[in-house]
């Protein structure tokens, strides 16, 4: 019995440090927000959008993302999903940005878009799921949300902000 004790300690001993080991970092030291919605290729179902994102760490180390998946909402609708399999270290206590391709889906955009063209802004929400790499060869995950507006005159207009 002395020694399933012992043996139980140790396994729970271990979880909690290796739980440690991939402790996502505070949700309010790291940070995800939309800088500019710019359109790209359109075909008759679908449309690129570049989205570029900032992506802002808090925290005194840091942070090396190996990938992300960011979903857009635009004033409420889901309006698609952009990938990034880029890696990319975040400075401690800096920011670095970063350009997605957002496939947006014709329909629900065009939809939008009708109520969009006299403020040219819109408000918006970016779900993101983060992917890193930890000192040591692991790897952890971790979410982060935001909300805002956005100025939509190079997504709307992209000739015009060309100049």
């Amino acid at each position: 019995m002395k020694r399933l004790t012992h043996g139980c300690l140790s396994l729970a001993t271990a979880a909690v440090l290796v739980s440690g080991c991939v402790t996502p970092p505070d949700p309010e030291s790291f940070d995800v927000s939309l800088v500019t919605l710019a359109g790209g290729n359109a075909t008759l179902w679908e449309t690129e959008a570049v989205v570029t994102v900032r992506l802002q760490n808090a925290t005194p180390n840091d942070i090396s993302i190996t990938g992300a998946a960011h979903k857009l909402y635009l004033n409420g609708t889901y309006v698609g999903q952009g990938l990034s399999s880029e890696a990319v270290t975040v400075p401690r206590l800096g920011t670095t940005t970063q350009n997605i391709t957002v496939h947006l889906k014709n329909f629900t955009v065009v939809r939008k878009l009708i109520g969009m063209q006299e403020t040219r802004v819109a408000a918006y929400k970016v779900e993101s799921r983060i992917y890193g790499a930890v000192a040591g060869g692991g790897s952890r995950s971790f979410r982060a949300m935001k909300e805002g507006s956005v100025n939509l005159d190079s997504f709307l207009h992209p000739a015009d902000t060309a100049k």
